[in-house]
């Protein structure tokens, strides 16, 4: 189990609430996610999640039999199914948004600019192709751009906090995994929720050094086609109140939506019938 572990936290680097009185209706929340391209890039997860667990199981020598195989793809698809991340992510977006951001928002989403990032956003999320080529085309990209293309780049991650997100998301979604494990476990068995918090909190220094990297790769490699007056835009809106809450929320909505599947998933592994998930 430990290395089933291992291979989620592995598959949520390729592939990131808590609800109050919704703020927003849930029509305006759904147009959101979907004007924003999260709607789109919610469906590519459980592709990368599976492709990523079944790499992660076949390098360290634990290939499932095809009946496992099989079990396995279900349970992942079942818990990253497109409408369940969705319904997820667009609860939050109607709890966490405030209705004074949404004119600034749908400005920027409907405008050309805000269009042509979100096409590339969603291309990226939903691109099924080797994700080590996309980020050694990402590096590449950054050792042959100019300083001031990387500056833009570095003010898109810190200004996103894209790095943080991810670093919360990985701990988060290993942390619900191990709960739903636990859940079907009640004689133990396998390492607690906390210690495996407790693991991957003392690694948060290196992961967040490690992602800040690979997100600015990521990010060179998804923004390649957007011209540099059109990414510093997209940095402005960032900033803007309404880029910077919206942002915030949406970072919310996909670490829950994650977590959700995650802990879905880990309710339903135990039940290997072949016993190579131990």
């Amino acid at each position: 189990m430990k290395r089933l572990l291992h291979a989620l936290c592995s598959a949520t680097l390729l592939a990131a609430a808590t609800l109050a009185h919704a703020d927003i209706d849930r029509p305006a929340a759904e147009s959101l996610v979907r004007k924003s391209g999260l709607w789109e890039q919610l469906a590519g997860v459980g592709p990368q999640v599976e492709a990523g667990i079944q790499q992660s199981l076949a390098q360290g020598g634990m290939a499932p039999g095809e009946s496992e195989k099989a079990r396995l793809t279900q349970v992942i698809r079942m818990a990253y199914a497109p409408e369940r991340l969705r319904a997820v992510s667009t609860g939050v977006i109607a709890a966490r948004m405030r209705p004074q951001h949404l004119n600034a928002l749908r400005q920027w989403f409907d405008s050309p600019q805000g269009q042509a990032v979100t096409r590339v956003e969603e291309e990226a999320g939903s691109a099924q192709g080797d994700p080590n080529l996309a980020m050694k085309e990402g590096v590449a990209l950054l050792k042959s751009m100019p300083a001031d293309r990387r500056k833009l780049l570095e003010d898109l991650l810190a200004a996103t906090h894209a790095a943080d997100a991810l670093v919360q998301i990985t701990i988060g979604t290993a942390v619900a995994a191990q709960v739903g494990v636990a859940s079907t476990m009640p004689n133990g068995g396998a390492p607690s929720p906390a210690e495996v918090r407790g693991m991957l909190e003392a690694q948060r220094p290196e992961m967040l050094k490690a992602f800040g990297a690979m997100m600015l790769a990521s990010f060179a490699h998804t923004y390649a086609k957007i011209p540099s007056p059109q990414l510093r835009q997209y940095v402005a809106f960032i900033r803007t109140p309404a880029g910077t809450h919206f942002n915030a929320a949406a970072m919310e909505a996909m670490a829950a939506a994650l977590t959700d599947a995650a802990a879905e998933m880990g309710r339903r592994l135990p039940g290997t019938r072949d016993g190579r998930n131990t």
